[in-house]
């Protein structure tokens, strides 16, 4: 398992560089692998929705009547949940009440109002996201959440990179010389280039399989034609 520290050290050995560049400080270099760090969750969550996934009941937000709405609105603010969730990326499954409730269907917000019972719409960005559902859904239900997330920042010297299996956690230094064109990109070896793109190919392919077959996607129950 790689350490922040480590993971640091070997980017200034692929950069030809010392702990002492003024160029390349440690909070510089930090930066960098952070920024690895989330474009590279950012490809897994893209290649496999269902990797890096929780579950979680909501609890509805206190049933208030606004000055524009004729209704209490129904919405559940992720932050103030217990414990709050600021780890939000995407949905991957909503339900009333439970894990065996009724599904929920997505729809824009635009068309929210007006889509009947058992439809959602998310809100705002991924540390703050609010799910808000139809106005004819049930009043006080909880919701069954199944979402993707993002794993936390590496902070302290010691922090590994979460997310990310532990084997290809050499992916980051690289991804941070070649995505972001660190010294120059014409002047790191070709060599060092086409280990980049066989390691980073090779996490994507090791996520995008966790069986005997690859990640599918899924299938919207809502879009399948019914046949009688």
């Amino acid at each position: 398992m790689s350490s922040l520290a480590v993971l640091r050290a070997q980017l200034l050995i692929y950069l030809a560089t010392t702990p002492d560049d003024p160029l390349y400080t440690t909070a510089v270099l930090n930066g960098f692998l952070t920024d690895a760090h989330h474009h590279i969750v950012d490809e897994i969550h893209k290649t496999n929705r269902s990797y890096l996934v929780k579950d979680v009941l909501l609890t509805p937000d206190a049933t208030t009547t606004q000055p524009w709405s004729t209704a209490p609105v129904l919405q559940y603010s992720l932050a103030t949940q217990s414990p709050a969730i600021t780890d939000f990326a995407y949905w991957v499954e909503l339900r009333k009440t439970n894990d065996d409730g009724d599904l929920l269907q997505e729809c824009p917000l635009d068309a929210l109002r007006d889509a009947g019972n058992g439809y959602f719409a998310v809100q705002f960005t991924d540390d703050a996201a609010v799910i808000r559902l139809s106005k004819d859904t049930e009043q006080g239900i909880n919701v069954y959440l199944k979402y993707g997330y993002w794993p936390p920042d590496m902070q302290a010297d010691t922090d590994a990179p979460q997310g990310i299996p532990v084997k290809f956690h050499d992916v980051l230094p690289l991804e941070a010389c070649y995505s972001f064109a660190l010294g120059g990109e014409s002047e790191l070896p070709g060599e060092l280039r086409a280990r980049w793109l066989d390691r980073k190919a090779a996490l994507l392919n090791h996520v995008s399989k966790r069986g005997t077959w690859p990640s599918r996607t899924k299938v919207n129950p809502f879009d399948v034609e019914q046949y009688v």
